[in-house]
Parts: C-alpha cells; sequence; structure tokens
C-alpha cells in the first residue's frame, strides 16, 4: 500500500477508532466516523467539551486504526490539530464529501474539526489465506542527524538552483557549491544536536524533499543580515520544499515542527524574512499562520518584510 492506497483504504471503510492520551499517560478510544484528504491526513469531528479535545490540547499524540471488518486493517500514529481558515475549509470539504449528512454539525460552534498528520502507517492483510503486513511510505518530519551533511549539502545545493532562489536565499549555488566538506559536516552537527539552532527535514522514504532551519537569535547579537538583535528570538531560514511536493503541505508540517520547537524553548513568536517580491512564499507563509509584524528592511537580497507566527 502507499499513500494514494491508503487514502482510498480510509474513504472506503469511513470509521475508525482514535485512541488519545488521557491526563495519566493511559490511552482513551472513541470509535468515530473518519474521512481522508488528498494529502493522506484524516479527519473527524468532535465536541469542543469532549475529552478527546482536552487531550489533545494537552497532547497531540494519537493513533488511529480502521478496517478489521474483512480481515484487513490499517494502523496509524500521528498529530493532530484543529485547522482553521482556508486549511479546515480544505478538510471541511473532505469530511463533507464522505459524510454530507453531518453538514449542520460542522457549523455548530461547540463542534471542531481535528486533523491527524501520519507520522507512521502500517497495513495488515490476514484474510484467509494471506498473512502480511507492511509499513505504508509516509513523509516524515524529524530533526536532521549528524551523519546525513551529505543529504543536507545536496538538499541546500537544489534549492539553490530553484527559479526563486536569487529572492530566497542569502547565497548563490555557486558559492555553496564551493564550501568544504567540513563545513557541511560541521553545520549537520549544529543543527542535529545545538539548543541555539535546529535542521528540519521531511523525508519521503529515502527521499529528502524538504528542509526549514530553525534558529536562536539571542538579545544584543548580531541577526543574518548583521542587524542588531534587541530581543531573543526563534527565526526561521532556509525554507526549501521541492517543486514537486510543493501544495501536499510539506511545508506546514515543516513549519509547524519548527514552531513546536521554539515554543518548547520558551519563545512565544517564531518570526522570518521573506522578499517583497516572493509571492508564493509569503502565500505559503499566511496559510501555515504567519502575519506580516510591520517590520520592513533592505537585505543582501533586496527588500524584505518580516512575518510573524505567535506560538
Amino acid at each position: 500500500m502507499d499513500r494514494r492506497g491508503l487514502v482510498q483504504y480510509v474513504r472506503a471503510h469511513g470509521d475508525g477508532v482514535v485512541s488519545s492520551l488521557g491526563p495519566d499517560g493511559a490511552p482513551q478510544a472513541a470509535y468515530l466516523p473518519i474521512a481522508a484528504t488528498d494529502r493522506a491526513e484524516l479527519v473527524f469531528d468532535a465536541r469542543v467539551t469532549s475529552r478527546k479535545i482536552a487531550n489533545l490540547r494537552r497532547d497531540p499524540r494519537v493513533a488511529v486504526v480502521a478496517g478489521g471488518r474483512d480481515g484487513t486493517t490499517l494502523q496509524c500514529e500521528g498529530v493532530a490539530d484543529l485547522p482553521d481558515g482556508a486549511e479546515r475549509e480544505r478538510c471541511a470539504r473532505a469530511y463533507l464529501d464522505a459524510f454530507p449528512q453531518f453538514a449542520a454539525s460542522l457549523s455548530d460552534d461547540g463542534v471542531v474539526l481535528v486533523r491527524v498528520r501520519l507520522t507512521w502507517a502500517r497495513f495488515g492483510d490476514y484474510r484467509p489465506g494471506v498473512s502480511s503486513s507492511g509499513e505504508v511510505p509516509l513523509v516524515a518530519v524529524r530533526r536532521v542527524r549528524a551523519d546525513e551533511w551529505q543529504l543536507a549539502r545536496d538538499l541546500r545545493l537544489d534549492a539553490l538552483r530553484d527559479e526563486d532562489a536569487g529572492i530566497a536565499f542569502l547565497e548563490t549555488y555557486e558559492d555553496a557549491a564551493a564550501q568544504p566538506d567540513t563545513l557541511y559536516q560541521d553545520r549537520a552537527s549544529r543543527a542535529a544536536e545545538g539548543d541555539d539552532v535546529a535542521q528540519l527535514v521531511a523525508v519521503d522514504g529515502d527521499t529528502w524533499i524538504g528542509s526549514v532551519t530553525v534558529l536562536v537569535q539571542r538579545a544584543g547579537s548580531l541577526d543574518y543580515h548583521g542587524l542588531p538583535v534587541e530581543h531573543s528570538r526563534a527565526v526561521v531560514v532556509g525554507v526549501y520544499v521541492r517543486s514537486e511536493h510543493r501544495g501536499d503541505g510539506v511545508v506546514d508540517r515543516l513549519l509547524d515542527e519548527a514552531a513546536r520547537w521554539s515554543r518548547d524553548r520558551g519563545f512565544d513568536e517564531l518570526a522570518l524574512g521573506v522578499h517583497q517580491d516572493n509571492a508564493r512564499a509569503q502565500g505559503a507563509y499566511r496559510r501555515a499562520g504567519f502575519v506580516p509584524s510591520g517590520i520592513t528592511f533592505t537585505g543582501s537580497i533586496g527588500p524584505e518584510l518580516e512575518m510573524v507566527r505567535r506560538l
């Protein structure tokens, strides 16, 4: 089974058991109607006052099992959120396509829509004469490992060959390609283990398809443009997703993980700079919850505006 097969399986079955973590860490299960988006996200609704929502606000990790009646099962793990704006509308369309009879409940202020972005899935087929199971390849978002410096280097060089690289990145392909291996080894080591920097990568099977880096800028230091930092904050740089995966929600997952990493370190805001002419990037950042701060500046690539996301 691949991701498309996963989507078809969930849509064919239409229900499953969702398990969230209770206050004591014990699983709490519920049997629910479940839909799937084209991006292989799972969607269900719940009352605001339900224990599921209380659990997910405290710990967004969930497990989901679908199938079973015909001898096949789909076991999933993922991270839940409550999408809003355009993302909620997209998820709601998938949910209502599957369950048009629930249209009224989605307009109820006491009901919220829950999205689960999968981090792991396994399909099992135990029908008579068949006994097999295997993991479903999904896009995983995780922190880079120190020994992956060559993969990090290759993805960086791919990013710098992008048609918009001139208004997206502070270095050129020629400069990056000329750097010694030791620079990339050191960069990967710090991004894997450091407290002030983390590189987060999106991996589809064995292929890297996207990356972001989060930097902690300390008050009194200089930022990556050489400007003084007035207060300590977390900043996203180096955002890149391969063109064939744009529109699949990969950048949203990378930025969500960057926000989670920053929030875990006590920051209440995540910032980034984007070129004023880079409309595609600005649109992606807005969809991910970033808004213009009102600050503009001129950096080495030209006029930029600052965007921030509250954590």
